[in-house]
């Protein structure tokens, strides 16, 4: 699992909205969210293997008020910010009829950093 994903899994979770990795059985009252990694968005291959790898997810944010919408975009866009830098975008914002609620989706990338390990067994080849 890359450690930048692994960071904003952490962050999401210390915000004021409940989140999940990829779903939840029962789902809160009132706000919460779920965090998702689905694909490997590009590499950087050197000798035969994969040097360097970014990995494609999403957030997504449900909320039933929508006097809380610019409460909560703020803090869930901040703490994308702060992991995540400026690889993050805004993908849709709706509101589902069939749940009563507001949904916000944001796309994310973020790098899997190679191993500290791995350089300096090369090295020592």
């Amino acid at each position: 699992m890359p450690k930048e994903y692994e960071a904003l899994v952490a962050a999401l979770k210390l915000t004021s909205v409940p989140f999940a990795e990829y779903g939840w059985k029962t789902r809160p009252e009132g706000a919460y969210g779920v965090v998702s990694l689905e694909f490997e968005a590009g590499t950087l291959s050197g000798g035969d293997a994969k040097a360097d790898r970014a990995w494609e997810g999403s957030v997504d944010l449900f909320y039933p008020k929508l006097s809380d919408r610019t409460d909560l975009i703020d803090e869930i866009e901040e703490t994308l910010a702060e992991i995540c830098g400026d690889a993050w975008e805004l993908n849709s914002t709706q509101y589902e009829t069939a749940s009563g609620l507001f949904h916000v989706e944001w796309a994310f990338q973020c790098l899997d950093e190679p191993e500290a390990d791995a350089d300096a067994d090369h090295d020592a080849v």
